[in-house]
């Protein structure tokens, strides 16, 4: 292949990796894919209200058995990966549909398709694995979604030189936990309109279905905290995560919960402005953690079994995740939905900017019944 022919954008695709992988079983290049984990079935323990019935966005996932994600990796030998948007392209210069993170357009119309010349090829003879997700830039999807992905590597035995993230969604705390897994900046590449590059293994590991599964949260506490000489310790720690500084889902009435967290010994945390080890470290040995939705409750995944956590919510975005990642850890999960009106149920309006006031007898209501005292 000649430059020229290096920079002639995919001439087709192939609608899954799947498809691609059974094709190429006639030609050269053959791929392939692995299963690493498969997803365990389980029943997670509802968090605890003071609603009866509880709030409807608990009543579904909580009272079912529900199958956690499993993970693959596909290895396609000189693959490439492309673009802001991270698009695969194989040897036969071909789009993979299911591989990008522009899932709004068919593969015929995305930018890749668009254009009339690539940008220059660069090229690995080192294994480059992608790990680029679309909501990689918060930091809960970055944690849960992303960084067990360096797990699926390991157990397949591929040892990446080069990791491709978002680009249009990268954060300092990317590069921070990954300095704590060992992968130094130098190894990171950010996608972008110049991001062409060819592997001699283009690895691609995935975790397939909904929910969230033990083997990921096992990584994590694994290679974050007992890996970095963090133990769990018995809980100590009473802590408000404060949203104060945060551009959205404010507690309005911060000063009134503090005064009555504060009486109960809790202390106010800026996560943001923490260390990201020092931040394991507080959760490892915390024996109560309250605040309002948001990304900070992440960290309850460093938390001892029987931790309190107490959640407030919006009434216009009352979310599963962390009642979810705490019934999987053994951590009892109190909840508590604010004030204003509601929407009907079923219907989630998932305003994510909507911001939070707290009835404080309620809340008072809800740490007696975790017996927070």
């Amino acid at each position: 292949m000649n430059i020229q022919d290096e920079c002639i954008p995919p001439s087709g695709y192939y609608r899954t990796i799947d498809d691609w992988i059974e094709a190429s079983v006639t030609k050269d290049t053959p791929s392939y894919s692995m299963t690493m984990r498969n997803g365990r079935y389980v029943k997670i323990p509802p968090p605890v209200g003071l609603e009866e019935p509880p709030h409807w966005a608990f009543r579904h996932s909580f009272s079912t058995t529900i199958r956690e994600r499993h993970g693959t990796v596909a290895i396609i030998p000189g693959g490439k990966v492309c673009g802001l948007a991270c698009d695969i392209v194989t040897p036969d210069n071909m789009l993979i549909g299911d591989c990008t993170l522009d899932r709004k357009h068919s593969p015929s119309e995305r930018n890749i398709s668009k254009i009339s010349v690539m940008p220059p090829l660069q090229k690995s003879p080192y294994p480059v694995a992608v790990l680029a997700l679309k909501d990689s830039g918060i930091y809960y999807h970055w944690m849960m979604d992303v960084l067990p992905l360096l797990h699926l590597l390991r157990e397949c035995g591929v040892a990446p030189r080069t990791y491709v993230i978002n680009g249009k969604s990268s954060a300092q705390f990317q590069y921070r936990t990954l300095e704590a897994l060992g992968i130094p900046r130098e190894q990171i590449v950010e996608s972008g309109p110049s991001l062409h590059l060819q592997s001699r293994l283009l690895v691609i590991p995935r975790c397939v279905g909904k929910f969230r599964s033990r083997w990921s949260i096992d990584f994590l506490r694994r290679e974050l905290m007992t890996a970095n000489g963090i133990m769990p310790s018995p809980g100590k720690e009473r802590i408000y995560i404060s949203r104060e500084k945060a551009k959205k889902r404010k507690l309005l009435n911060e000063e009134a919960v503090m005064d009555v967290l504060g009486g109960l010994g809790f202390r106010k945390v800026y996560l943001e402005d923490m260390p990201f080890l020092d931040q394991v470290r507080l959760f490892a040995s915390a024996e109560a953690v309250a605040g309002p939705h948001g990304a900070g409750f992440t960290n309850t995944v460093f938390c001892n079994p029987g931790t309190r956590v107490i959640e407030m919510f919006s009434p216009r975005l009352v979310h599963t995740c962390y009642p979810m990642l705490s019934g999987q850890l053994g951590l009892c999960h109190y909840y508590l939905v604010g004030e204003g009106p509601r929407p009907p149920e079923y219907k989630d309006t998932h305003d994510r900017s909507a911001d939070i006031k707290v009835d404080i007898d309620k809340l008072k209501r809800i740490l007696d019944i975790a017996g927070i005292r």
